[in-house]
C-alpha cells in the first residue's frame, strides 16, 4: 500500500498537496497528522469525509510498502514515521519546494524552489489532463494563496500564478478561499499584535532591519504566523520574527522576512525546526522566553547580509567625468551630445563634486557660459563605498541632483552609479 503524509501543524498547501497525491497516485491513502492548523481543521471538519485522507494515529503502518512525503524534507517533521525510517526497501517519494535541510533518502525527488509544493503536483495533474473537482480546484487555491501569503511573499513564481488560473478555470471558489483565509483577528490576537508592536526590539545587521518580539501568550492559541507578519509589514521590516511561550517547557519561534537579506529556514534549522527562505518556525524544548530570544537574535546577527552591493552594479567612470577648468558651455555640448543624467567634476586634489544638467542650462542662459565649471559644481554630493548596499543607493538617489552616485575606494573614484544601474535592484526591495 502506498501512503502520503506531510509535516505537523498541517497548513493549507500540505494539506492540498496530500489530496493532490491521491489524484496522482489512485489507491494511495493520505495520512493526516493529528496536529492541524486551525483554519484547515475548520475545513476538514466539513470536507474530511469526501477526501480520501485518514488519521495517522491508529493506522498500522506495516500495511506501508510505499511512502510519499509532501511539503516536507525531514524525518523529525512527520508525525511517527520513525519505523517507516529504519525500514529497508521502502519505496520513498518526496515532493517539496523547500530547497535545504532534508534529510529524507528518496528514491524520487521532486524538489523545486516555487511558492507552493502543491503547484509542483498541479503541474503533472494538468499535463495528465486529470479531472479536478470544484472542491478539490477551491483546497489547492487554499494551498497556494496560504503558503504565499495571496501572492505577496517574494517566494512567489510565475508557475505558482499559472497554477491559480488553471484553478479557476476549473472551478475554485474565491469566496470559500476568502472565508478560510480572512485576516480578522479575535480580542485574543489583537492583544498580542499590540505586545509585539510594543514590545519588539529592531536590529540593525548590514543594512538589513529585523524584529525580534519576545513574549508569553495563552495556551492554545494559534494563527501567529500571520501576527508576525503584519508586525513585519507594519514596522516596515526585512524580516520579524516571533519568539512565543505558552508553555514552561518550550518556546515557539515564527519568522517571516525577504529572502534575499536573510534566510529565515536556515535559521530555522539552526533551531531544530524547518522552513523555506522567507518564512519558517522552530520548537525550541526545555529553554525559557530569555534564552529563546538570545539564540535567535545571535543567529539573525550572524545571518544577514545584502549580498547586492553597488561595486558589483555600478558603472565605469570616465564618461561622467570633467575636468574642473571646463567650461559650461563646453559641458552643455557634452550633454546635448549624449545621454548623461550629470556629471562628476575633477581637481588637482579629486573629486570635487557634481554638476547637473539643469545647472549647465541655466549658467548657459544666463550668458555664463564661459565661466569654468569649478565655480558650479555642488560639493555636498553623495559619495557611497563599493560595499554599499543597492538598497542604500536607492536611498540616497533622491538626494542626487546630478542624478549618478559617485563611488570612491579609500578617496579614489573607482565608479559611478546612475538610476539604470538601480533599475532592476528596486524591484527586489
Amino acid at each position: 500500500m502506498r501512503i502520503i503524509t506531510t509535516h505537523t501543524a498541517t497548513d493549507f498547501d500540505a494539506l492540498a498537496s496530500m489530496v493532490a497525491c491521491t489524484l496522482l497516485y489512485p489507491g494511495s491513502v493520505g495520512l493526516l497528522p493529528a496536529t492541524l492548523n486551525p483554519e484547515v481543521k475548520r475545513f476538514m471538519g466539513i470536507h474530511g469525509d469526501i477526501l480520501r485522507v485518514t488519521p495517522r494515529r491508529g493506522f498500522d503502518l506495516e500495511q506501508a510498502t510505499s511512502l510519499v512525503v509532501v511539503d516536507a524534507g525531514n524525518w523529525r517533521r512527520l508525525e511517527d514515521m520513525d519505523a517507516l525510517a529504519r525500514r529497508d526497501g521502502l519505496e520513498v517519494i518526496c515532493w517539496d519546494h523547500h530547497m535545504e535541510g532534508a534529510d529524507i533518502k528518496c528514491g524520487e525527488t521532486h524538489r523545486e524552489e516555487v511558492g507552493a509544493a502543491v503547484t509542483l503536483l498541479l503541474e503533472v495533474l494538468r499535463e495528465r489532463d486529470a479531472a479536478i473537482s470544484p472542491m478539490h480546484a477551491t483546497l489547492f487555491l487554499l494551498g497556494i494563496y496560504s503558503d504565499t501569503g495571496c501572492l505577496r511573499y517574494p517566494s512567489v513564481t510565475a508557475r505558482d500564478a499559472a497554477m491559480m488560473a488553471f484553478l479557476l478555470e476549473n472551478g475554485a471558489d474565491l469566496n470559500v478561499v476568502t472565508a478560510y483565509l480572512d485576516d480578522a483577528v479575535d480580542d485574543d490576537h489583537a492583544e498580542v499584535f499590540g505586545q509585539l508592536l510594543d514590545g519588539g526590539e529592531v536590529l540593525t545587521a548590514e543594512n538589513v532591519k529585523v524584529g525580534i518580539a519576545a513574549l508569553k501568550v495563552k495556551s492554545g492559541l494559534t494563527c501567529l504566523a500571520r501576527l508576525v507578519e503584519k508586525y513585519r509589514r507594519l514596522k516596515g521590516l526585512d524580516a520579524a520574527f516571533g519568539v512565543f511561550q505558552a508553555d514552561s517547557r518550550k518556546c515557539m519561534v515564527i519568522g517571516r522576512g525577504s529572502p534575499r537579506f536573510i534566510d529565515v529556514g536556515a535559521i530555522m534549522r539552526a533551531l531544530g525546526g524547518g522552513g523555506h527562505p522567507g518564512a519558517g518556525s522552530a520548537i525550541i524544548k526545555r529553554t525559557g522566553l530569555d534564552e529563546s530570544a538570545r539564540r535567535v537574535r545571535e543567529l539573525v546577527l550572524a545571518g544577514c547580509g545584502d549580498e547586492n552591493v553597488v561595486g558589483k552594479v555600478m558603472s565605469p567612470p570616465a564618461r561622467f567625468l570633467v575636468d574642473e577648468g571646463e567650461t559650461m558651455a563646453g559641458v552643455a555640448a557634452r550633454f546635448a551630445g549624449g545621454n548623461l543624467p550629470g556629471l562628476l567634476v575633477l581637481g588637482e586634489a579629486g573629486l570635487l563634486g557634481g554638476l547637473s544638467r539643469a545647472e549647465c542650462a541655466k549658467a548657459v542662459e544666463v550668458g555664463r557660459g564661459e565661466v569654468p565649471v569649478k565655480g558650479f559644481v555642488r560639493p555636498n554630493i553623495p559619495r557611497l563605498a563599493p560595499d554599499t548596499s543597492c538598497r542604500e543607493a536607492v536611498a540616497l538617489m533622491a538626494d542626487a541632483r546630478e542624478g549618478i552616485l559617485a563611488v570612491l575606494d579609500g578617496g579614489r573614484l573607482v565608479g559611478v552609479v546612475t538610476k539604470a544601474d538601480l533599475l532592476f535592484q528596486v524591484y527586489e526591495f
